[in-house]
């Protein structure tokens, strides 16, 4: 978007003003004084001199007020703060107008009590025009009266007048936010010019790029954007954003009720609100029964252990195979005070034997098998730990879950479809692994799958945001690259409720997909992480392209063309069907893989690998020995 700014010539014409006011002011308040003074004289009123006086500190105060830089203060902006930069000013230029008129006439009948009048009368005489000027903007009088608190923002609000007011009277309770109000931007056109709780409504979106700059040019670094409306349009925060770029000024919103605020995220930036999944049937689901959740240090397994116990399980075992991960989210529940059932159990999904003493001590009832290896350059890399975590973990879990449990729900990705590198493939096989084990079985399975997750480990999203710290250059693979994403939140209310969505006979259920959307493009979001920064892309921080990593394809797909996609009971939940393969015809094909990966013969581990899944294309198949291949670079 492109915003007009307030034109260099209108700012150039109010310094002058301001300017010209501030130096007339000191000549009118110095003859004024001096007229006075000498009426008390019994000898007649020298004019010569007082002419003297007055054109003398005039331009001394021509000189000492540009250096102090008095006109370039915005005089609504003005509160008491500001008269004492007016008195340093006016020390100052009572200082060299006393050895000026030394030099002159050695202050021959020059009274120098008149010097004790002028300099309170010229600051008395400056700073009411400054807060006249501000108070009939802000239509309260005390409100220029106060001191302000100078380290605190100053904010620019933006939104609609019902948001923009609430957020206001918030603001002026005792313990409110310590921004201080420096205009409003209306999203509504009929309030426009008028007045919300004392603050002026300087104009709408146009009008946004210059008042930003006027509070820069006061404030420097220290200006914020403030978005009133606690769920503000996608298109509002783009411009916005784009807009507080350009001036450096960083963007914050309301995400509720009350005046707190949190910085912009790039979930904000979405091209679909995050979803609110009901999870009133999830609570049917996990309340009084016992739940394991594998992976549950990762960002997903984490997302889902908070989630289920919110919803009252009788106990949940917490399994991962990362002792920091693991001992990350035991610390962050007792530090939250969560209800005290659930038990953190070191363990790896390959160990068999550990998992079913796992499975054998807690009788999970419900099983969530969230653990896996996903990062696509270093699965590359390393296609046998792929095929060991993820598809041999998957077989274990799923085994035990048909043994013990009466529900499970796969984590898979959208990478699984039509893969192109070994992550996605091995999802792929799991995926039908965990759909043939649970057609043998009593229970219910359900498979979900979901693109990129926002802020989850190995996502770009930390990446970039680490790069833009750092001083750029922000790195992206390919301009054209494009991915579906969705918050670590609705990721996990979707596990939930996918797994409590209802199911005919077997396990005709299929794969869940969430609605996500339409895909970003990851370029797109790179230029918008830099401008939630308050820095401009290109010019503060570099974009730089660096071609795609092995495995990774332009663009992600949500289903096959052969399964069939029906809606579910849960908005925005649909769900995939396609035949599925007998586990007697698949388990051998599938132990092979699994045999073959645990020598680490990585070649024959990516043959094998393609005929359990005929659409993986990666070009390490046509390599002798994947390891020969050069490094995969995992940081950019």
């Amino acid at each position: 978007m492109t915003t007009p700014a307030r034109h260099p010539a209108a700012t150039r014409f109010g310094h002058w003003l301001a300017y010209a006011h501030d130096v007339g002011i000191a000549g009118l308040v110095i003859f004024a004084v001096l007229v006075a003074r000498y009426h008390f004289e019994p000898k007649a009123l020298p004019i010569g001199k007082i002419w003297q006086a007055t054109w003398t500190f005039t331009l001394i105060c021509s000189a000492v007020f540009p250096a102090m830089r008095l006109e370039q203060s915005y005089w609504r902006f003005t509160a008491m703060n500001d008269l004492s930069r007016i008195a340093q000013a006016v020390a100052l230029a009572n200082v060299l107008l006393v050895p000026v008129l030394f030099l002159a006439d050695r202050l021959q009948d020059f009274p120098r009590t008149g010097l004790l009048i002028e300099a309170p009368g010229l600051i008395l005489a400056l700073g009411f025009s400054r807060l006249s000027v501000r108070a009939a903007h802000r239509g309260d009088l005390t409100a220029a009266l106060r001191f302000e608190d100078r380290t605190a923002p100053l904010a620019v609000l933006v939104g609609g007048l019902e948001a923009t007011a609430e957020y206001l009277a918030d603001l002026n309770r005792p313990r409110g936010s310590q921004y201080r109000i420096g205009g409003l931007i209306s999203t509504d056109p009929a309030v426009r010019g008028r007045m919300i709780a004392g603050a002026e409504v300087m104009g709408g979106l146009d009008q946004l790029a210059s008042l930003l700059i006027e509070a820069s040019e006061i404030e420097r670094d220290n200006v914020r954007v403030v978005l009133t409306d606690p769920r503000p349009d996608r298109d509002l925060v783009r411009k916005v954003v784009e807009v507080a770029a350009e001036t450096g000024a960083r963007v914050v919103r309301r995400r509720g009720t009350g005046d707190a605020l949190s910085p912009i995220e790039a979930a904000d930036l979405l091209a679909r609100p995050p979803r609110r999944l009901d999870l009133d049937r999830a609570r049917k689901l996990i309340s009084g029964r016992r739940i394991l959740v594998t992976g549950a240090g990762g960002t997903i397994g984490s997302e889902l252990t908070r989630q289920i116990l919110s919803l009252t399980p009788a106990s949940v075992a917490l399994v991962d195979a990362s002792e920091f991960n693991l001992y990350t989210i035991d610390q962050e529940l007792r530090a939250l005070g969560a209800a005290p059932v659930w038990r953190a159990e070191l363990g790896d999904v390959r160990d068999r034997g550990r998992m079913r003493d796992l499975f054998a001590r807690h009788k999970p009832e419900v099983v969530v098998h969230a653990a896996a290896l996903k990062h696509v350059p270093l699965m590359e890399a390393h296609p046998a730990e792929a095929v060991l975590t993820n598809i041999m973990g998957a077989w274990i879990i799923a085994d035990l879950a048909r043994e013990y449990a009466s529900a499970m729900v796969f984590i898979s990705t959208d990478k699984a479809v039509n893969p192109t590198n070994v992550m996605g493939a091995t999802k792929r096989v799991a995926e039908k692994v965990v759909r043939a084990l649970c057609m043998e079985g009593a229970g219910e399975a359900s498979i979900v799958r979901f693109g990129n997750v926002l802020g989850s480990s190995g996502s770009v999203i930390p990446l970039f945001e680490k790069q833009i710290s750092e001083g750029g250059p922000v790195t992206v693979t390919h301009p054209d690259m494009i991915r579906y994403f969705m918050t670590v939140q609705e990721a996990a209310s979707l596990v939930l409720q996918a797994a409590a969505l209802p199911r005919a006979a077997g396990c005709a259920a299929g794969v869940f997909v969430l609605d996500m959307g339409e895909p970003v493009r990851i370029e797109a979001l790179a230029r918008e992480l830099i401008r939630l920064h308050g820095l401009r892309p290109d010019l503060d921080i570099a974009v730089r392209h660096t071609g795609l990593r092995p495995g990774e394809k332009l663009y992600e797909e949500i289903f096959y063309a052969a399964e069939e996609v029906v809606a579910t009971e849960a908005d925005g939940v649909f769900a995939a069907f396609d035949t599925v393969t007998p586990w007697s015809e698949l388990r051998g094909q599938v132990k092979g893989l699994i045999d073959v990966a645990g020598t680490r013969q990585e070649a024959e581990t990516l043959r094998l690998l393609k005929v359990l899944e005929p659409a993986f294309s990666n070009p390490n198949l046509d390599a002798p020995d994947a390891r020969t291949a050069e490094p995969v670079a995992i940081t950019t």
